[in-house]
């Protein structure tokens, strides 16, 4: 099949959950024609596109740097404030870009159009496609149920502010775009049923989230051997649900798991923390790395991983690394939300602070517990989520459509 794959940003190297899952769709569904679309911000992403044409017939990366001032800012925004499109819009849609899709569709004939995100529905909306071509969106999130978490969970400010200003529009916006499609992807059973509690004519197929199951090799023997006092949290903390789950953590949870084992460390891995978050690190027991190489020498230090979130959608795709990595998991059950887990079995959910806190002291303390949740994680992403299983329902989709 012939497929325009339109993303939002560079997919390699695949350090984020959006891009881990276009990573992995594109590389293990590479039998097909993929004309692959999408934006880069600096240098190192444009070079990457010689590892994305291993897998694609055809990549094309549109350089578009981010805005240096609050001047750039405003003139991105100025022209959806008196748009039909929500403000949010702006951060995605380029002329750059739909420049080159209008050629791409002129120039060619897809069997499919897919599109990774919701909010470049704007792009389709400005395309004269062909009758017979299929088009597919892949829900990573459902944003609007996302926004309104992340709206409930900050403080009064401009942030705050911004994000109600661009909900009022963005809910409507989101629900009526899904409709234009001749089939939705959802991560989850959770995001496909809110689909159609707003939606009931869609045609939403599961395929969900995955792991790299040869990359994250580990041996029982070792980790049980492992002496680690290390706490670990994965997450790109540029997102708002993820700092606020950083600092949920250090303020509230963490003085809990310290009255009982005071040994313990945090380390908060991820890009972009926050000022906030960045001045917690005392280089004693709570540490903010920013930006890594690699997450992988994390989890092999940690004991135990931790999926604090109390906003955001979507599932996460650093639960399943852990799980794949042999590290056992802590959760809130918005954290874990759309992922097949079950408590005491392959994982621990808790959303209260002293509940969370306890899970994971009970895992550093219990050896068994430890164990049974180590292997039944690692089968669970073995049987379930290795990427390889994934693609072959995402195919089913493209033959499906066609």
């Amino acid at each position: 099949m012939k497929i325009l794959f339109i993303a939002r940003t560079c997919p390699y190297p695949p350090n984020d959950g959006e891009k881990i899952r276009v990573f992995n769709v594109i590389k293990n569904l590479s039998q097909h024609e993929v004309t692959l679309v999408y934006r880069v911000m600096n240098d190192d992403e444009l070079n990457s596109a010689d590892e994305l044409k291993k897998y694609c017939t055809n990549v094309v990366p549109v350089y578009i740097p981010s805005p240096k001032s609050i001047v750039q800012k405003i003139m991105w925004v100025m022209p959806f404030l008196i748009s039909r499109y929500p403000l949010g819009l702006s951060t995605v849609y380029f002329k750059k870009i739909m420049n080159k899709l209008h050629d791409l569709n002129a120039g060619n004939t897809y069997d499919i159009i897919q599109v990774e995100h919701s909010s470049l529905t704007i792009y389709l909306d400005k395309l004269k496609l062909s009758p017979n071509v299929k088009t597919i969106l892949t829900m990573h999130n459902v944003d609007y149920v996302r926004n309104e978490r992340v709206i409930n969970n900050l403080s009064f400010g401009i942030e705050k502010l911004y994000q109600i200003l661009n909900q009022r529009k963005f809910k409507e916006w989101e629900i009526g775009s899904l409709k234009k499609y001749s089939k939705v992807i959802a991560m989850s059973d959770v995001d496909k049923e809110i689909m159609l509690s707003d939606s009931p004519d869609l045609d939403v197929n599961i395929v969900p989230n995955g792991v790299d199951i040869d990359a994250y090799n580990f041996d029982i023997d070792e980790r049980l051997a492992s002496v680690s006092n290390i706490i670990v949290f994965v997450a790109s903390m540029d997102s708002e649900a993820n700092h606020d789950a950083a600092m949920y953590f250090i303020d509230s949870i963490f003085p809990h798991v310290k009255e009982k084992l005071p040994e313990l460390k945090v380390y908060m891995v991820g890009r972009s923390p926050k000022a906030e978050l960045a001045a917690r690190d005392n280089n004693k027991d709570i540490f903010v790395t920013g930006k890594v190489d690699s997450v992988e020498r994390y989890y092999k230090m940690a004991r135990v991983s931790i999926v604090p979130l109390r906003s955001g959608g979507g599932t996460r795709l650093k639960i399943m690394e852990s799980m794949a990595a042999g590290v056992p998991v802590v959760s809130t059950s918005v954290g874990a939300e759309g992922i097949d887990v079950e408590s005491g079995v392959n994982i621990m959910l808790a959303d209260e602070a002293q509940a969370f806190a306890n899970d994971v002291c009970e895992i550093f303390t219990n050896k068994e517990l430890y164990m049974h949740l180590i292997r039944n994680a690692r089968s669970k992403v073995e049987n379930v989520y290795d990427w390889k299983i994934i693609s072959k329902s995402h195919d089913a989709v493209y033959r499906d459509c066609v």
